[in-house]
């Protein structure tokens, strides 16, 4: 079972319900770093917007990976050993008890152009970090993740997202 995904089909993203404010310097350094880099993890410390920035790049650059944009949502996955599951689901894959879900991820995403993007990995550090950097070495999809602090795998680019500034 797993917990904390909402599902999206690929290439379909969750549309936003409040009005988005600002953030232009970081929608663009953001945009440039997903066409130059393969793995780009979206850092800052809480409540300050990482997933709506990275959700909203998403939106705007699915159409440049062939098989759209995939969200992880992991704020409710709490057992590790369960990450390549949600990965699966997110992605549609039907379950297999023959082979391990992560084999099948990698299957289908191997000659994919995919934007994975894995959302709030802070709590999940380790096991995200492996993920990428198995999927960054086997397939050819982008990673973009959203976290308090970056995965450390190699190829890593950060994009840092400062609270916004208080009115005078």
């Amino acid at each position: 079972m797993t917990l904390g995904l909402t599902r999206h089909r690929p290439g379909e993203l969750p549309a936003e319900v409040t009005r988005f404010v600002g953030r232009q310097r970081e929608l663009t350094e953001l945009s440039g770093l997903l066409r130059s880099a393969r793995l780009v993890t979206v850092i800052g410390p809480g409540g300050v917007g990482k997933t709506r920035i990275a959700q909203r790049v998403a939106m705007q650059l699915a159409s440049e990976f062939g098989d759209g944009a995939c969200l992880a949502e992991l704020s409710g996955l709490r057992d590790p050993e369960l990450l390549p599951d949600t990965v699966a689901t997110c992605l549609g894959l039907p379950g297999s008890e023959s082979r391990p879900q992560l084999d099948l991820v990698i299957d289908h995403l191997r000659d994919g152009s995919t934007l994975l993007i894995l959302d709030t990995c802070e709590h999940l550090i380790d096991a995200c970090a492996m993920l990428a950097e198995i999927l960054l070495r086997t397939t050819g999809i982008t990673v973009l993740a959203t976290s308090r602090q970056p995965l450390a795998v190699p190829g890593e680019h950060t994009c840092s997202i400062p609270p916004l500034p208080v009115p005078a």
